[in-house]
């Protein structure tokens, strides 16, 4: 079966059909990842990971793409979550010809969510890099013997 996809950085992780919505605004996401032999723990690290998040189809073509959304780091389990719709012979009709129903597939899924940043995980992200920076020129002023 195939799937919808969505890709967070390097990593493409395979979604529930029709699982992965931006709200009208374009500010907030809800994905179902399926698990299939990922764990929580792994897929948590990926989403956590940031980057640019992009939605395919089932065909492998690019929906849309956003490098704004965070990950809210809230993950919902979910067992028997429909994940796609498969068509099976059910029979044969009277010329012998095959007769085929649609079903629905369920699956594990994690449910995620995204949103754009706050004006607190700005301020946040602006800390750690002054922090980061802090030590940088800390250790240039170190290594160079030139007080700051």
């Amino acid at each position: 079966m195939k799937y919808e996809k969505i890709k967070i950085g390097e990593t493409t992780l395979d979604i529930a059909a029709g699982s992965c919505s931006l709200d009208r605004a374009g500010d907030a996401a809800t994905v179902a990842i399926i698990t299939g032999s990922n764990t929580i723990d792994s897929i948590h690290a990926v989403l956590a990971s940031g980057g640019t998040i992009v939605k395919y189809d089932r065909d492998g073509v690019e929906e849309w793409k956003k490098d704004n959304l965070i990950y809210t780091g809230l993950i919902r389990p979910q067992s028997d979550f429909p994940v796609g719709i498969e068509q099976k012979q059910t029979g044969v009709d009277k010329e012998g010809n095959p007769t085929y129903s649609n079903e629905e597939v369920l699956g594990s899924v994690l449910v995620v969510e995204y949103r754009l940043p706050t004006t607190q995980d700005e301020l946040n992200r602006q800390s750690k890099q002054i922090v980061s920076l802090n030590a940088q020129v800390a250790y240039l002023s170190m290594m160079s013997g030139i007080e700051i």
